[in-house]
């Protein structure tokens, strides 16, 4: 599975998240991402690329982030026979 971009979550990215793809994986464009962790909750990002770099924004990116400020996301490239991405989140003891 690889790793597309991990980030530690701030309040700024509950707007968006700029990253950078690091397996290569994700389209040019305007996408819609299918995101689960554990295949029970479904998550749909919207992402945009400029460049070298993509954007994840949209109001259910927002829903997402605002309860997990301060967790450490990994966003993981699809897998053979996939057609979803899949996300480790580590939330952060206070």
């Amino acid at each position: 599975m690889g790793q597309i971009d991990a980030v530690n979550l701030v309040a700024n990215h509950v707007h968006r998240w700029r990253l950078r793809d690091r397996s290569g994986t994700l389209p040019a464009g305007r996408i819609v991402l299918m995101v689960t962790e554990d295949e029970k909750q479904w998550w749909r990002f919207e992402c945009r690329s400029e460049g070298d770099r993509h954007y994840i924004t949209g109001t259910e990116w927002s829903r997402f982030v605002q309860p997990r400020i301060d967790a450490r996301l990994t966003l993981y490239a699809q897998q053979d026979g996939e057609n979803f991405n899949r996300m480790k989140v580590i939330m952060r003891r206070n």
